[in-house]
C-alpha cells in the first residue's frame, strides 16, 4: 500500500512539474542570418511573480560563438502575464545564427527562456530548438508555422 501511495505521489509531482514548464516557440526567417535582430519568441505558462525573462541561445552543432549565441533579458517590474511575446530585436546581447554551412545542412539552435522572480530566483524555464539553414527556412515559409 505504501509503495502504491508513493508511486501515485511521484506521478502527481511529475504531472504538476510538466504543467508548470514554460512553452517556448520561435520561427527563423532568412533575415536572421548573421543578424543581431532576435526573432519573435512566444513564451507560455509564465509563472506568477516573474519579473525577468532571461533568454539564451546556443548553437548545438558548434563550439564557435561566431555562429550565433548569447541572448539577453526582458524586464517587466509589474510582472509578466501567463503568455508573452518577446518582440523581434528585444535582446541586446543577441547574435543571430551564422552557420558556415547555411546553404546546405545548417546548424540546430536551442533557445532557452528562464523566468526569474524576486531575489533572482528561477521560477521556471522552457526551451525550443530548430535547425537554421537556407533550405529549412524556405521550406518553413512554404508550409507555415503557428509560432510566427
Amino acid at each position: 500500500m505504501k509503495c502504491l501511495l508513493a508511486s501515485g505521489l511521484l506521478l502527481l509531482t511529475q504531472t504538476v512539474a510538466a504543467q508548470s514548464a514554460m512553452v517556448v516557440e520561435f520561427r527563423w526567417h532568412i533575415s536572421h542570418h548573421c543578424s543581431s535582430t532576435s526573432p519573435v519568441i512566444k513564451v507560455k505558462n509564465i509563472p506568477a511573480g516573474t519579473l525577468v525573462l532571461e533568454v539564451q541561445m546556443q548553437d548545438l552543432d558548434s563550439q564557435n560563438p561566431a555562429h550565433g549565441g548569447g541572448g539577453g533579458k526582458v524586464t517587466n517590474e509589474g510582472g509578466f502575464p501567463a503568455e508573452f511575446k518577446i518582440p523581434s530585436g528585444a535582446l541586446s546581447q543577441y547574435k543571430g545564427p551564422c552557420p558556415d554551412n547555411f546553404t546546405t545542412l545548417g546548424h540546430e539552435y536551442l533557445i532557452e527562456v528562464s523566468a526569474i522572480g524576486a531575489d533572482a530566483k528561477r521560477l521556471s524555464q522552457g526551451s525550443a530548438k530548430a535547425p537554421f539553414s537556407g533550405k529549412f527556412v524556405i521550406l518553413q515559409g512554404v508550409i507555415g508555422n503557428p509560432a510566427d
